[in-house]
């Protein structure tokens, strides 16, 4: 392991005045939105650093942010049971989404901003319209409350794979579950296969559309082919096991010590830390956010174009950003890595995975 390639900056960015529950850069990496349980959202502006926009519409505190594909709206969800649309243009709500009947703990926006996905305690995922505001679908797939929801990316050109839009959820439940969005159909479910099924504090697409990464309370992550059914992925060593913390990939290196184009896992920890995975199941650097190992890292985010990385935590109300001197590239994602070209057929019919399962 080897830290030196990982620099904290000099901006620190402060506003908020109680823990940083969620991160998330805009698509087109001009802001980083930023939720905490002191009820605001605000906007930074990633080049500057200076605050650009405070949301204070919310009435308790917000578990999550999501950004459109287009950078053109963002999403808010919030203990008071309310998600907000905004207008990234005005900063005006455009829509108050209502339906669920306690604390939304997850949304996500889809590439094109037509459809909004969210979960929450009342262990209901809802399919809203973000034209009309309206919930078009509930998906009925968890008996626990319900910690991470997204649609997946653009879908690939290659033969075979659907272009549908696809949903994963996870829940308190250890459980994992892909949905087709038009029909609210599930076409499988990710559970693990220990006596005990841990819950799964994150789940989430790969950018290539062929893997789903999951984060489940037993301290690890893993990354599992959605074709195949198999884990093809996995490192434990950081602390989760009482948190919802992020977990993301980060797709953009090729050079040394990460080669062949392959993309990093970045983990929040509950001593402090942030963990970043090589796929070969090297532990590239370990990063103290925090000076005090009882602090936990709930929210990383990965700059999609430039070698930064935003981190907030439970105790400490500052996010802190993290610069790589690894040559990185946009463009490459995961073109040309073995995880893009192990899975390239259509999902299948609903069928059980044996998988890894948040707060």
């Amino acid at each position: 392991m080897d830290n030196c390639n990982f620099k904290a900056t000099g901006t620190k960015l402060m506003g908020h005045s109680r823990a940083i529950t969620c991160l998330e850069f805009s698509p087109d990496g001009q802001f980083l939105a930023s939720g905490s349980a002191d009820c605001t959202v605000k906007i930074w502006n990633f080049k500057s650093g200076k605050l650009h926009k405070s949301l204070e519409e919310h009435t308790a505190g917000i578990n999550a942010v999501a950004w459109g594909g287009k950078s053109g709206a963002l999403c808010t969800a919030s203990d008071d049971g309310r998600i907000f649309v905004y207008n990234v243009k005005t900063w005006k709500i455009r829509h108050k989404l209502l339906g669920h009947q306690k604390p939304v703990f997850c949304v996500d926006m889809s590439n094109d901003e037509s459809l909004i996905v969210s979960g929450g305690m009342d262990n209901k995922v809802r399919i809203w319209s973000s034209r009309s505001g309206r919930c078009e679908k509930i998906l009925p797939g968890h008996v626990k409350p319900v910690t991470a929801v997204a649609f997946n990316p653009e879908p690939p050109s290659s033969k075979g794979y659907p272009a549908d839009k696809l949903i994963v959820s996870s829940g308190y439940d250890g459980l994992c579950r892909i949905w087709e969005t038009e029909t609210g159909h599930l076409l499988k479910t990710i559970i693990s296969n220990d006596s005990v099924h841990p819950a799964v504090g994150n789940a989430d697409f790969a950018p290539n559309n062929l893997f789903v990464l999951i984060s489940t309370h037993d301290g690890r992550v893993s990354l599992w082919d959605i074709k195949s059914s198999e884990c093809k992925w996995q490192a434990e060593g950081h602390q989760n096991s009482r948190y919802c913390t992020s977990s993301k990939i980060w797709p953009i290196f090729k050079e040394k010590p990460v080669s062949n184009k392959q993309p990093l896992i970045v983990c929040g920890s509950e001593d402090g830390k942030v963990y970043i995975w090589h796929q070969d199941k090297t532990l590239l650097a370990r990063l103290q956010h925090s000076d005090s190992k009882e602090d936990v890292v709930l929210a990383v985010a990965c700059h999609p174009s430039e070698a930064y990385v935003a981190t907030g935590s439970l105790n400490k109300p500052g996010i802190r950003l993290w610069k790589t001197t690894l040559w990185t590239c946009a463009s490459c994602g995961f073109q040309n890595t073995p995880w893009q070209q192990s899975c390239r057929a259509k999902v299948g019919d609903q069928k059980k995975v044996c998988g890894k399962p948040r707060r």
